[in-house]
């Protein structure tokens, strides 16, 4: 099992250098302009489409909350649906799978490297992003006035790790289920961008406010209050929880696929006559 983790580590080498480096444009700029749009960012923090985004613009620690701690770990849970749903019903659709399941290990475990390898390549991409995040901010620290500091940056960064994990594990659970990499796309794809705008709305509409715990944004604070304080504890639990369920139920059905046929769990291939 080792032995495939690694492998699995290796296949997602370039995706994380990729996606880590690609992430880092929005500390490069959007920590970077700061001193010089203060003040016209607080004459818009009261735009409707900003409210509808999320996106919170009156102080510096609201501003990097609603554009590094909202938007990094939203695209890297767009990686999370990209891998998890290309890790098992993209195998199976280019051959791969199959010759994987043919190596002395249960199904389990095959499923469990291939998870571990995911949690690993978007902790690493984080990580490598709120470095980034702490250095930009060290740059121009002189200029600002506040009391936020590098190191709170970066852990504040770092404990959004488990939105993009539970999108990830959402995503495998939907590859080992759907019949093909398509369907589990398009689900995960509907269900993570109604995560994001559906959590916004429900903020701002009051017959849409007991929906909320629905989506999994819901979960993230992208306030100024992730800098200092960081996330709440029982969102962290929440997320984990959503997480490990879907793992869970990942291995659950994936031990019951039947390979090479993309058919639902509740199909049965028939034998002609």
């Amino acid at each position: 099992m080792l032995r495939l983790l690694w492998q699995e580590l290796k296949f997602r080498r370039n995706a994380i250098i990729g996606w880590g480096v690609g992430l880092c444009f929005f500390p490069l700029v959007y920590i970077s302009i700061y001193p010089q749009f203060a003040e016209e960012m607080q004459s818009l923090a009261d735009l409707d489409i900003y409210q509808a985004m999320g996106v919170k613009i009156g102080t510096l620690e609201d501003w990097i909350g609603s554009t590094i701690i909202l938007f990094v770990p939203l695209l890297a849970s767009i990686y999370a649906l990209i891998n998890g749903t290309g890790t098992l019903a993209g195998e199976e659709e280019d051959g791969r799978l199959e010759m994987i399941v043919t190596l002395p290990l249960p199904r389990w475990q095959v499923l469990i490297a291939k998870a571990l390898a995911l949690s690993a390549a978007l902790f690493l991409i984080l990580f490598f992003v709120a470095l980034v995040s702490g250095g930009v901010f060290l740059a121009i620290e002189s200029q600002l006035e506040t009391d936020l500091r590098a190191g709170d940056l970066v852990m504040g960064l770092l404990s959004a790790y488990p939105l993009p994990l539970a999108a990830g594990m959402i995503s495998l659970f939907l590859a080992a289920f759907c019949a093909s990499r398509r369907s589990a796309a398009l689900i995960a794809t509907t269900l993570l961008i109604a995560g994001y705008f559906g959590s916004n709305l429900a903020g701002m509409v009051s017959s849409l406010e007991p929906l909320k715990p629905l989506f999994l944004f819901s979960y993230l604070d992208t306030s100024g209050n992730a800098l200092t304080e960081g996330q709440q504890t029982g969102d962290w639990l929440i997320l984990l929880a959503v997480g490990l369920v879907s793992l869970g139920l990942a291995v659950f059905f994936f031990q019951r696929r039947n390979l090479t046929v993309g058919a639902w769990p509740w199909q049965r291939a028939s034998v002609p006559e």
